[in-house]
Parts: C-alpha cells; sequence; structure tokens
C-alpha cells in the first residue's frame, strides 16, 4: 500500500471526477485495494492507528495540502464500500455509520495534524467530510459518540469562525 499511495493519492487530488473513465477505474481500483475486509477490520479495531491511517499521515502533511481534498473522496468511499459488505453482527446500518464516523474522526485527527498552515483546504477538507456525513445519513443523533464527535467539530468551527471574524457569533 505505501508504494503507490502517493502517487494514488496525487492522482485523485488533480485529477477531474467527470474528466475520464480511466479516472474512474483508477480510483475504483484504489479503493478495492485500500478498503478490503482486514482493512475495515483494523479501522473498526483502532482507526486513527490502522496501516491506512499511517499512510495517510505520512503522505499528508504541512508539505502537501493539495492532498487533502482526498479525505472527502476516501470517506465517501469508505462509507460506500463499508455499507455493501456484509454485517459483521448487530445492526448493519448502526455498525456501519459507527464505523464511517471513527473513520470521520481520524481525518478530522489529521486535518488536526496539518494546522493553521494551511487554513483554507483543511476548512474546505473539513467542509467536505461533513458533507459526506450528511449525504450519506451517517449522523445519528441516539448515538452518543457520533453526537460527540460532531459537537467537537461544530465547536471547533464556530471558534474559527469567530477568531477569522474577530466577533462571537451569539
Amino acid at each position: 500500500m505505501t508504494s503507490h499511495m502517493d502517487a494514488w493519492l496525487n492522482f485523485v487530488s488533480k485529477e477531474k471526477p467527470a474528466s475520464s473513465h480511466t479516472y474512474k477505474e483508477i480510483c475504483d481500483l484504489g479503493v478495492e485495494l485500500l478498503f478490503n475486509a482486514d482493512s475495515f477490520k483494523q479501522i473498526a479495531e483502532a482507526p486513527s492507528t490502522s496501516a491506512l491511517f499511517d499512510v495517510l499521515r505520512t503522505h499528508i502533511s504541512p508539505s502537501s495540502p493539495h492532498l487533502l481534498s482526498t479525505l472527502p473522496f476516501l470517506m465517501a468511499a469508505f462509507t460506500k464500500k463499508r455499507r455493501s459488505l456484509p454485517p459483521s453482527g448487530g445492526s448493519s446500518v448502526t455498525d456501519a455509520n459507527s464505523l464511517a464516523m471513527s473513520f470521520f474522526s481520524s481525518c478530522e485527527e489529521l486535518l488536526h495534524g496539518v494546522g493553521d498552515l494551511h487554513e483554507s483546504q483543511v476548512w474546505h477538507s473539513r467542509l467536505g467530510l461533513l458533507k459526506v456525513v450528511e449525504d450519506e445519513s451517517v449522523f445519528s443523533s441516539r448515538n452518543e459518540k457520533t453526537a460527540v464527535i460532531l459537537k467537537k467539530e461544530v465547536t471547533a468551527c464556530i471558534e474559527c469562525s469567530a477568531s477569522v471574524y474577530g466577533m462571537f457569533l451569539w
């Protein structure tokens, strides 16, 4: 995974989704390789220390902020791929949503790690991740863990807006 990840992330970040059939094929192949049963198990057990996030931490850094744009793409692909796998016990929707929120949380850790150096790319990626949460109906108010994760991000968004505009919004 590590030997081709940088090239694949660069490809995904620079190409336009509608640009070609080849783009879709390369993205689909990468998603199939990244999100197999073993990686789901690793992400479910300890998302932030999974092999995928170790590789992402290596490649998504302050020196390569353009790769931040791949996080929403990865989360959407992860969420869709997870829903297509057979359930691992319990409610499959709850299981898929909980796993997707763990993925979201790990992506947010990456964004926090990049810091304020590339503020605009960080916020575009953060908004993209939140859009995936909304589009894929990942959030459930009944799940306390997801509520805590999103509340933390909403607080960060409000603090950022307040610091940008020099005033509080309430």
